[in-house]
C-alpha cells in the first residue's frame, strides 16, 4: 500500500476515535462518511485495499453490516494475497462474531486465523490471534 493512502485510512480512523472518545456525534459521522467516501472511490480500482474495508467494518455499530464489510476486505486480501491482512481480518470477524454472542461462527473466524499463523509476519497479530483463540 502506498503512503499517502495508508496515511489518510490512518488519519481518518483516529479522527472518529477521538470524536467517539469526547462523545462527539457530528465529528464522527462526517470522518464515517469520509472513510465510506474513501473505499467507495478506491473499491475496484488499483488503490483498493484490505485495510480500507478492515477500518470501516471497526467502526461500523451495525454489526451484520460490519460483517458484510469485513468480507469485502477479505475478499481484497485474498485478491491481494495479503496473509496479514486475512488473518486481521479473520481475527476481527470472530471478535465481532464473539461480540454478537455468536459463538460458534466466531471460533470459525478465530481457526481461520489460527491456521495462516505460520505465514504472518506481525508478532502482535500472532498474540492476538492466540489470545482470542485461548479466551473463546
Amino acid at each position: 500500500m502506498k503512503a499517502p493512502l495508508f496515511d489518510e485510512i490512518i488519519s481518518i480512523s483516529q479522527n472518529i476515535a477521538d470524536a467517539s472518545a469526547s462523545n462527539n456525534d457530528d465529528a464522527r459521522e462526517s470522518s464515517y462518511k469520509a472513510l465510506i467516501k474513501l473505499c467507495a472511490n478506491n473499491e475496484n480500482s488499483p488503490k483498493d485495499h484490505p485495510l480500507q474495508w478492515e477500518a470501516l467494518a471497526d467502526f461500523t455499530l451495525d454489526s451484520e453490516q460490519s460483517i458484510d464489510i469485513y468480507q469485502k476486505g477479505l475478499d481484497c486480501a485474498h485478491r491481494l494475497a495479503l496473509v496479514n491482512s486475512t488473518a486481521s481480518i479473520y481475527l476481527a470477524m470472530g471478535m465481532r462474531y464473539q461480540e454478537m454472542e455468536e459463538l460458534e461462527q466466531a471460533k470459525v473466524y478465530g481457526v481461520k486465523a489460527t491456521e495462516l499463523v505460520e505465514q504472518i509476519s506481525n508478532n502482535d497479530l500472532i498474540v492476538e490471534i492466540e489470545d482470542f483463540n485461548h479466551n473463546l
